[in-house]
């Protein structure tokens, strides 16, 4: 049946184009301004259909501007710049601060430089071939300052004795920044390294020398590289500003087989305890250990907060994480839901955690109000959200002063470790997988060496179980009885 010329009503916000017969307009307005696309259905639809198709048309419409997929304007004339500024603003509502912050370095770090000033229609299969292709093999240069042996003095003499909350909060920089800065050789970001020569008032090249570095990017980062990218060209095809996403036809990163992780196997797990039982600093020392004895990640031992340790029952409530923001520092949701857990607490642990809380206590009030009460278990030095490289820099001093363990260790490795042990155990993958807050598809992939480990032990117990068999002396043959039915 033909459908009708015209829908006897037609939905709020649609309206029928005289001059184009068949051919209708979307409008919706949003704070004050009005939008407006046209939409032309198909031909054989009764009134009803009709109607029905064109309602869900304006509500998918209205949906697509209130989340901003149209508000910033972007045409395929638009530079992929502007197409990233418009996509990092709308995508704040579907992806986590922390995740938008690391794609927005990413593109401005390693996208922009080559593709940010040509227009989003004019991109090409090839261009993003190429730019692949030389991130792969040169990387991008890096530009980074080091602070000369007389500033690093001239900072401290300025600071004296004054507590060191009082003093970042004068020079406006973090606590990170501030120790990059005490010792020489230490890389420096331009921004905070301008900051400093500009407070103390020393010429930046008087400060600071600079040095820029150029090396190839590995295959993960790329194609972390390659996501961000298309994701932005994705988001322009949803919008109806481009007709296909040109990464999707281009030639991509081939990464292989993930390398291992570094992670520490029985005997090196002594070695290292015993070398973390002499980390000075009582913040560093206890989040390292919550990360190798719970499986916590970074962010989540360094933004564990006093009331989540039930003391009581003895377990460990795991559901918060420091976050990187463009502002900061915060303590937000954990990397997923399957991260929020409870974890057993061990006699071992209960005993370190009231002995670090009371020390804790007692150094808050030694230096009165430059400590910042948040109710974290491993603050940093005035009770603030400890920086991620501090846990770094003090696995590196490990491994360096222990030149058996393996040299690739970080922070996360001693995650890596825990499950690693809880496998090896012979704990069951869903169970390791609760604990660790994964998915058992993630234990199975990441950790397949100790999966492998102890199926070649179990292999080795079968065997052993036959060879015993095997050693018994033989039983006599079976002798065939009939029987009448």
């Amino acid at each position: 049946m033909a459908r009708t010329k015209q829908a006897s009503k037609l939905p709020v916000g649609v309206t029928e184009r005289k001059d184009r017969p068949g051919l209708y307009r979307l409008s919706v307005m949003i704070e004050g301004k009005r939008y407006s696309e046209n939409f032309r259905p198909d031909e054989n639809l009764t009134q009803r259909q009709l109607q029905s198709v064109l309602q869900k048309q304006i509500d998918a419409y209205r949906e697509r501007v209130e989340r901003g997929a149209l508000r910033g304007q972007v045409t395929d004339k638009s530079t992929l710049d502007e197409a990233a500024e418009w996509y990092f603003d709308t995508a704040r509502m579907n992806i986590r601060e922390s995740t938008l912050s690391k794609s927005k370095y990413t593109y401005g770090r390693y996208i922009s430089p080559d593709l940010g000033k040509v227009k989003v229609k004019s991109i090409t299969s090839p261009m993003v071939s190429q730019l692949l292709a030389d991130l792969l093999d040169h990387g991008g240069g890096k530009t980074y300052y080091t602070a000369l042996p007389s500033f690093i003095e001239e900072v401290a003499k300025m600071r004296g004795d004054r507590p060191l909350k009082e003093f970042l909060a004068e020079i406006g920089v973090s606590e990170n920044a501030y120790y990059r800065l005490r010792k020489p050789n230490h890389e420096t970001p331009h921004h905070i390294a301008a900051k400093m020569s500009e407070h103390f008032n020393v010429p930046l090249d008087k400060a600071f020398t600079k040095t820029k570095t150029q090396r190839p990017l590995s295959a993960g980062m790329v194609s972390s590289i390659t996501y961000t990218l298309s994701a932005i060209l994705t988001a322009l095809v949803r919008a109806d500003v481009l007709t296909r996403n040109p990464v999707l036809s281009a030639t991509k990163t081939r990464i292989g087989e993930a390398k291992r992780g570094a992670y520490l196997d029985t005997e090196q797990l002594p070695i290292f305890q015993a070398a973390l039982s002499l980390v000075s600093e009582d913040s560093i020392r206890i989040a390292l250990t919550l990360c190798l004895q719970l499986g916590l990640r970074s962010g989540e031992a360094r933004a564990l907060r006093w009331n989540d340790v039930d003391y009581q029952s003895g377990i460990v409530h795991i559901d918060h994480n420091a976050v990187v923001t463009e502002k900061g520092l915060i303590i937000g949701e954990p990397k997923t839901k399957r991260s929020i857990r409870k974890l057993p607490l061990s006699p071992y642990l209960h005993a370190l955690l009231l002995e670090h809380q009371d020390a804790q206590a007692l150094y808050a009030r030694s230096i009165g109000s430059a400590w910042t009460e948040m109710g974290l278990v491993c603050p940093n030095q005035t009770g603030g959200i400890m920086e991620r490289s501090r846990l770094h820099v003090a696995v590196k001093g490990i491994i360096k002063a222990n030149p058996e363990l393996p040299q690739d260790l970080h922070p996360h490795s001693l995650r890596h470790s825990f499950v690693s042990l809880l496998i090896s155990s012979g704990l069951d993958v869903v169970t390791v997988a609760s604990l660790a807050g994964d998915t058992v598809d993630v234990i199975t992939r990441i950790y397949a060496h100790a999966l492998k480990e102890r199926e070649a032990a179990a292999m080795d117990n079968i065997g052993g179980v036959f060879a015993q068999i095997s050693a018994l002396p033989a039983a006599p043959p079976l002798r065939l009885v009939s029987a009448d039915y």
